[in-house]
């Protein structure tokens, strides 16, 4: 009797250490765990849809990144291992070798988690009237309260001409053109844009348009990127301001500043930036990404988008208090160059998380 007991307590021993007994080989090839450094929470595992979703804090913006710990089914092998560094700004594939040879082949997922936002009016839908001396002018947005959208028609209007950014529609949707067109006084040309801030009341300056435009929102968040749909046709004859022929052709603008406002300096914590002169006529989706801290002599807007007087770069960890986004018909319309006929459409800006 008492080597029966024995037997028995050897047996529940045994069964305690291998849950997975079996006869023959195994054939599982399960992940029972995912730990990536930093995470937030337990990663979600789901062994039928063969997915692992990794949530990461909103702060951490760089995905290439280093699985600490995976732990898989007895006796089965699993390729990519843990301790090697993957690209995870796409899903990225693990797979799972049974002691028997079957294959499980699992997408693993990290999302940065935290608010998200969009900003309002983002696509264009909303637009009011606004009455600027003995004009009125298309504005974006409900009201001019409640906006974060402002666009320079309120100069034209002051000068006694017709706003250049104006609401169009396409399916059943609205969207904004912006046309650059020939000034109504003293200056050669106007080029069209919108923008996340205010122009001010005031009439606009001849020598430094910027003047009258107080720009960004303020704002929390940490996109990764932000796209949009557009066209755009740049006017035949680009010249500066006295109206001499350049010898390159128009190019719009549309760029994007995250920003910390919080010191006596405005920090630049991210940059995107998206400037081209190829006509585009047919709708087509841009997504560009956003650098954080600041450009090396090797960025593509290296050149043009360095900060400004009262500005200075961030090393890009700092806390993210405004965002900027300009689009524009004419990328040197601030010096008054241009041509007359340049034409950008813009709808569905969105940022991007992932």
């Amino acid at each position: 009797m008492k080597h029966l007991v024995i037997i028995g307590a050897i047996a529940i021993f045994l069964c305690s250490c291998v849950s997975e007994d079996h006869f023959g080989k195994s054939s599982r090839s399960e992940i029972k765990t995912f730990v990536i450094p930093g995470q937030s929470g337990n990663s979600v595992i789901n062994n039928d849809s063969l997915t692992v979703v990794v949530t990461i804090p909103e702060t951490m913006t760089d995905f290439m990144l280093e699985p600490s710990e995976i732990s898989i089914s007895n006796f089965a092998k699993i390729t990519p291992e843990a301790g090697q560094v993957q690209d995870f700004s796409a899903p990225v594939e693990y797979v799972v070798t049974a002691e028997d040879g079957s294959v499980s082949v699992y997408k693993v997922s990290v999302l940065r988690g935290g608010s998200q936002p969009q900003l309002d009016n983002s696509s264009f839908e909303n637009w009011y009237t606004e009455t600027v001396a003995f004009s009125t002018v298309e504005q974006p947005g409900i009201d001019k309260a409640s906006t974060i959208w402002g666009t320079a028609n309120r100069g034209l209007a002051l000068g006694g001409a017709s706003g250049n950014t104006s609401k169009q529609e396409r399916d059943n949707s609205n969207y904004v053109k912006m046309e650059s067109v020939a000034a109504p006084a003293i200056v050669r040309i106007a080029a069209a844009t919108i923008f996340i801030g205010k122009f001010t009341d005031d009439f606009p300056s001849i020598n430094d348009p910027r003047s009258n435009i107080t720009l960004g929102t303020p704002f929390s968040a940490r996109p990764l990127s932000f796209s949009f749909s557009y066209t755009y046709q740049p006017g035949p004859d680009n010249a500066d301001a006295n109206g001499s022929p350049l010898s390159y052709g128009d190019q719009c603008d549309i760029y994007l500043f995250l920003e910390n406002r919080e010191g006596a300096e405005v920090k630049r914590v991210g940059t995107a930036w998206f400037r081209s002169g190829t006509t585009v006529s047919a709708w087509s989706r841009e997504n560009v990404p956003i650098k954080y801290g600041p450009l090396d002599a090797s960025d593509p807007w290296f050149d043009y988008a360095q900060p400004v007087q009262g500005e200075v770069w961030g090393d890009g960890s700092e806390t993210v208090t405004h965002i900027t986004i300009l689009a524009t018909s004419s990328f040197e319309g601030d010096f008054f160059k241009g041509a007359i006929g340049s034409v950008l459409e813009l709808d569905d800006i969105e940022l991007v998380y992932q």
